[in-house]
């Protein structure tokens, strides 16, 4: 793995040794963390604009890394993002937990992405456009845990429970052994011109559409959404009202469907339930409630992180890192151990 490497030594939302400041940076980097606990961004977005970046949270201390109040977007290429928790809130304007703008090759891997008041993991660009050089491609969604978006919140368009949209004309996602839980719809939803593969993954108490395809832009019909469906496991939960799997939002979208299992049960999804958030072996008490309500069959979707005891509060950890030569088998190291 080459490219120098940064210590975050400080849970400060911006300024020496910050997480901010390493996402800013230039050149090939390692992000790794000497500390653990809540970032709190005060109603900022973290933005990365610097291309071959690795952001290792497998590196930080329990209780791992949570950011508040905010979001990090991705608009560049070459980054992979693993171990990371993202809890905007309705403290923080409307936007993504976790989002991809106009980025290719990009990698979220055991990530936790909850409260947004928009998706909260989505994969944009421009609108309208029907050409993947346009706008975000090549991307990567593995085992992320991807629940609770915020229903009736501070959204100008009212109503925005959304799990993950996959923007106008976005090709080549990739969803394995992802998580969707209480998200009112786009569990995800595919638009036109877009091409996605979603896999080993688990919907449950989607509201009004579990996984939504269609034609449609944002002004204009552009060529069918293509979207492979395999050996997913969807169960309807309390909130579930529209039981299809698929929903054809604007008619004409494509859906090839393999070895899924709707209605499901909580045995089929054993293993992706078990694998799936940021920290899924020591998962903080948010995570480990989400999963819960999966296997006793309740929960709901929500309006406010309020409705489940706000946001978290974590004691503030350190440790000196101590990275040996070869780093790669290191962090790979840190990840099972997580896993």
């Amino acid at each position: 793995m080459d490219g120098r490497m940064l210590r975050v030594t400080t849970l400060a939302a911006e300024g020496p040794g910050s997480l901010h400041e390493a996402l800013s940076a230039e050149g090939a980097r390692l992000v790794v963390f000497e500390v653990g606990g809540v970032i709190d961004l005060g109603g900022r977005t973290l933005v990365v604009r610097h291309p071959h970046l690795t952001v290792a949270g497998q590196t930080a201390p329990d209780p791992g890394i949570t950011l508040i109040r905010g979001g990090l977007v991705v608009e560049t290429h070459d980054v992979i993002i693993q171990h990371l928790a993202v809890r905007p809130g309705d403290d923080a304007p409307p936007g993504d937990a976790f989002g991809v703008r106009k980025g290719y090759d990009v990698v979220f891997e055991h990530c936790s992405a909850t409260w947004a008041v928009d998706e909260n993991l989505s994969i944009s660009g421009p609108a309208d456009v029907d050409d993947p050089n346009e706008t975000s491609h090549d991307v990567v969604l593995r085992h992320c845990l991807i629940a609770e978006a915020l229903s009736h919140s501070t959204h100008p368009k009212g109503e925005h429970s959304k799990g993950t949209l996959i923007h106008d004309g976005v090709r080549n996602v990739v969803i394995e052994g992802c998580v969707y839980a209480h998200n009112r719809e786009r569990n995800p939803r595919v638009k036109g011109g877009a091409s996605a593969i979603v896999r080993d993954s688990v919907m449950y108490n989607w509201g009004s559409a579990c996984v939504g395809i269609g034609v449609r832009g944002n002004r204009r019909m552009l060529t069918p959404a293509e979207v492979i469906l395999e050996r997913n496991v969807a169960i309807p939960g309390p909130d579930t009202r529209n039981k299809e799997f698929v929903k054809n939002v604007d008619p004409g979208g494509r859906a090839i469907l393999r070895d899924n299992i709707v209605p499901g049960n909580v045995q089929a999804a054993e293993r992706t339930l078990r694998c799936a958030g940021s920290r899924p072996a020591r998962r903080d008490p948010i995570d480990a409630r989400i999963v819960a309500t999966i296997l006793h069959g309740d929960g709901r979707i929500i309006d406010s992180q309020k409705d489940v005891g706000g946001y978290p509060v974590r004691p503030a950890t350190s440790r000196k890192i101590v990275v040996p030569r070869d780093r790669r088998a290191w962090l790979e190291k840190l990840s099972r151990e997580l896993e």
